[in-house]
Parts: structure tokens; C-alpha cells; sequence
């Protein structure tokens, strides 16, 4: 009996110092804080919030599915780390157009994948900015991880900047999170030597190992000999349609007549008659060799273009501070 009530007094002291370790004021993630905790923060000027969706889909048999909503989530905790006084709203696991679902995309009948129409994926979005509005927050900033969504989200946070915008609160679409984000690092990937992929390929692959809270608990080990299904074209072929594709947005930007386009559209250029047969297994790309180190690398780009692109937008709105 004495022993019982020792231990339980024990057990009781832990759960007491635990609980007095929790610090409210390194809590960036608006699921973790009290109402009344959340309502302090804001009037201490954590007035900014990052909107970002996720997304649950297959990405081949060595990523796991919830990927776009762990990694969206990740990044908008280090982007709201670096911007300082922000924090971050609940993460949405669901997308327009998942791959697994679509029957124009890899793998339409797979398993696992979830997705919503984009209306209402739009409506979801309105209703959510309405939401972190009549919470407070004055700069609200949405962007997405997944592609699948984006024109929504851009329109989206349009439509409340312009309902909320007399009451003093402004709202943001954060297009570089996911689309200048891709064009950088298939820069990097071709700058050092690596594969140009797309779904469940390098990007993703390296991001989650390095992201993992255990070896194996996102990315499956079998990611290092897995088949996979090349991109179609070589790094050449991706760097010329790229060029090609700059120009273009140059010269109209300039008021010029852009040169005619060619190949395949967003950059990725012809397919190399070279190329492998295609295995069809959700991936698109050679995540074979993906590392951690590449990982890190790769969330920098992402974290710092959404911190500069905040920070511009904001100025910009806000004027300077």
C-alpha cells in the first residue's frame, strides 16, 4: 500500500513538472493554445497567421500519404518562427485534385487519396479566413502545398482582403510557398547534377526523410531501389523549355510579343525518345536518390521564399516597418 501511494505521488509530482514546462510563448501552433492563450497572444500583437493547406493523396509506395499535410505544415511552423510574433491555423488534409483520384493523373484507382470539388475547396477556404478575421487577426496569409488548389486559394483571399480590408485586416496568397518553390528547386536539382522529378520524386522524398520523426516513419527504406517513372525528358531538355519559358514571361511583362512556345507546358519540355518504359507507380521521378542533406537544402528555398514574399506583400500593404 505504501508503495502504491509513493508511486502515485510520484507520478503526480512528473505530470505536475511537465505541465509547468509547457511555454505558451514559444507556441507557434494555434492548436496547442487555449482560447484564452490565444486571445493573449493576439493582444500581446501576434496579429499575423499563416493559412496553409496540406493534402492527402498517394505519392507511390514509399511516401506516405499524408506528406502535403505534414510538410505544410512544417514549414509554415519555421516561416512563422522566422517572421516572429505569427502563428499558424489548422492544417487542411484535403485537396482539389489528388493524385490516386483523378483519372487524368497517375494511378487512378489507388487507395488513400481524398479530395474535394474546387468550389468547394474555395468555399472551404473563405470560411476559414472568415473564421482567423472574427478571431482578430489583422494579416492573414494563405498558401498551399499541394498544386492542386492554388487559383482557389488566390481567389479566396481576394475576395475576404476586399471584405475585410475597411475593418482593418488584410489577407495574402502566398503564391511563391508553392510556385516559384518548384522552379527553384528543379534549378537546384539541376545546378547539382540530380534528377528533375515531379510527384513523389527528390523534393518530396528528401523533404520527408529529413522531416521524419523516426527513420522509416515517412518515407519507406525501400525509396533507395524502388522502380520508378522517369520525367520523360533530360535535365537539358528541362533547362531549354525553362529558358524558353522565361523569355516568354519577359517579353510579355515588357508589352513584346513573347516567342512562340514549345513542348509540354510549366517547363518541363519534350519527352526524351531515350527515356525508359514508364512504370506506372504514382511516382514521377527518381526519389532514388534522395538524402537528408538534400532535404535541408530544399526547405530552405521553401522557408525563405515564403518569409520574402510575406515580408514584401506586407510592406507593401502595410508600408514599411
Amino acid at each position: 500500500m505504501k508503495k502504491t501511494l509513493a508511486l502515485a505521488a510520484f507520478s503526480t509530482l512528473v505530470s505536475s513538472a511537465a505541465l509547468a514546462q509547457v511555454n505558451v510563448a514559444n507556441i507557434v501552433d494555434m492548436e496547442l493554445l487555449t482560447h484564452t492563450e490565444l486571445s493573449a497572444k493576439i493582444k500581446d500583437g501576434w496579429t499575423s497567421v499563416l493559412l496553409a493547406a496540406g493534402g492527402t493523396e498517394e505519392r507511390g509506395p514509399q511516401d506516405v500519404l499524408g506528406g502535403h499535410t505534414f510538410m505544410a505544415k512544417s514549414h509554415a511552423d519555421m516561416i512563422a518562427r522566422k517572421l516572429g510574433k505569427t502563428l499558424v491555423a489548422p492544417v487542411l488534409p484535403i485537396a482539389v485534385n489528388a493524385t490516386g483520384l483523378n483519372p487524368n493523373r497517375e494511378m487512378a484507382d489507388q487507395a488513400g487519396a481524398m479530395q474535394m470539388p474546387a468550389e468547394v475547396f474555395k468555399q472551404v477556404q473563405l470560411a476559414q479566413i472568415d473564421s482567423l478575421a472574427r478571431s482578430g487577426f489583422k494579416d492573414i496569409y494563405v498558401m498551399g502545398d499541394h498544386g492542386g488548389g492554388q487559383n482557389e486559394m488566390k481567389e479566396a483571399a481576394e475576395e475576404m482582403d476586399k471584405k475585410w480590408s475597411a475593418k482593418g485586416t488584410r489577407v495574402y496568397y502566398v503564391s511563391d510557398f508553392y510556385n516559384k518553390t518548384h522552379d527553384d528547386v528543379d534549378m537546384y536539382f539541376y545546378e547539382h547534377k540530380l534528377p528533375i522529378g515531379g510527384h513523389g520524386a527528390m523534393l518530396e522524398t528528401s523533404i520527408m526523410l529529413y522531416l521524419e520523426p523516426s527513420p522509416g516513419a515517412w518515407v519507406r527504406p525501400m525509396y533507395k531501389t524502388m522502380p520508378f517513372d522517369p520525367t520523360g525528358q533530360t535535365p537539358e531538355q528541362w533547362k531549354a523549355a525553362r529558358d524558353a519559358r522565361m523569355a516568354r514571361q519577359a517579353a510579355i511583362a515588357a508589352g513584346q510579343t513573347p516567342p512562340p512556345a514549345a513542348g509540354r507546358g510549366g517547363g518541363r519540355g519534350p519527352a526524351d525518345p531515350n527515356a525508359p518504359p514508364r512504370v506506372n507507380n504514382g511516382v514521377t521521378g527518381d526519389p532514388t536518390k534522395s538524402t537528408k542533406e538534400i532535404g535541408k537544402d530544399l526547405i530552405d528555398i521553401i522557408v525563405n521564399n515564403g518569409v520574402n514574399e510575406i515580408k514584401k506583400m506586407t510592406a507593401e500593404r502595410r508600408g514599411a516597418h
